[in-house]
C-alpha cells in the first residue's frame, strides 16, 4: 500500500464497500418478500441516493447538478472533499444518526 494515507484510504474503501454491499442484500431480499414494493417504500427512501438532474444547477455548473437524497430531503452536492478520513465502523445505529441529521 505505500503510505498510512494510502493504507487510510484502502481501509476506509473497503468499509464504504462492505457496508454498501449488506445495505444491497438487504433490499434485494427486501424486494424478493416484497416489503419495498416500489420508490417511495421507507426502506428504500432512507438510503442515501444520489441522482444526477440535468435541469438543476449548482455553484459550480448550470448545465445540471447532482443532488443527494435521504428520506424526503434533498441537497446539492457541494464537491467537499475532506481529505482521507479514518472510518472504524459503520452501524445501523450510524445509518439512523444520517436520518436524523438530515431531517
Amino acid at each position: 500500500l505505500g503510505t498510512k494515507v494510502n493504507r487510510k484510504k484502502v481501509e476506509t474503501l473497503v468499509t464504504v464497500h462492505v457496508h454498501q454491499r449488506d445495505i444491497a442484500e438487504e433490499l434485494m431480499k427486501l424486494v424478493k418478500e416484497r416489503k419495498v414494493q416500489d420508490a417511495n417504500d421507507f426502506d428504500w427512501l432512507k438510503q442515501a441516493r444520489f441522482y444526477w438532474r440535468p435541469s438543476a444547477s449548482d455553484d459550480v455548473s448550470s448545465d445540471g447538478a447532482t443532488v443527494v437524497s435521504i428520506t424526503d430531503v434533498d441537497f446539492n452536492y457541494q464537491y467537499e472533499y475532506l481529505g482521507a478520513k479514518e472510518r472504524l465502523v459503520i452501524t445501523p445505529l450510524t445509518d439512523k444518526c444520517y436520518i436524523t441529521l438530515a431531517q
